[in-house]
């Protein structure tokens, strides 16, 4: 009933031990066999309730664990984005102007290019220039 052949071998040494301890006040008024049935019927059912139990308990610990780390990761990266938006601010008012366009208001670099006039290869040298300088900008920190 268990379809767990470890669990069925424990249930099962469990009322053996059980009939062992209780051998002298036992008082089977049925078969053997059925009075062996049921009590293993029943050491499954005390089994699964405490099992559950402890489920239950290790869920709502890998809950707030979760929600902890949840938290930690959400305050992190919140100020992971003030420090972004920090460097972003610090960087000349060109390529400033082309990584918002690019990043933020999602423009392709051909687009970005007609709408300055400008090259796409000067767009690449600010983008490339932002990105490092950011990059160079948050890991100082």
């Amino acid at each position: 009933m268990s379809r767990n052949k470890q669990q069925a071998e424990d249930i099962v040494q469990n009322v053996m031990l059980n009939v062992w301890k209780n051998k002298e006040k036992l008082n089977i008024n049925t078969s053997v066999k059925n009075y062996l049935y049921k009590s293993c019927y029943n050491e499954l059912i005390d089994s699964y309730k405490k099992n559950k139990k402890e489920l239950s308990y290790i869920e709502r610990i890998k809950k707030e664990t979760l929600d902890f780390f949840v938290e930690e990761d959400s305050n992190y990266i919140k100020n992971r984005i003030r420090l972004v938006n920090i460097e972003i601010e610090k960087l000349p008012p060109k390529c400033k102007e082309i990584f918002i366009l690019n990043k933020i208001q999602g423009f392709k670099y051909r687009e970005i290019a007609e709408q300055l006039d400008i090259s796409i290869k000067t767009v690449e040298t600010h983008m490339s220039k932002a990105m490092s300088r950011i990059k160079e900008g948050l890991n100082s920190i």
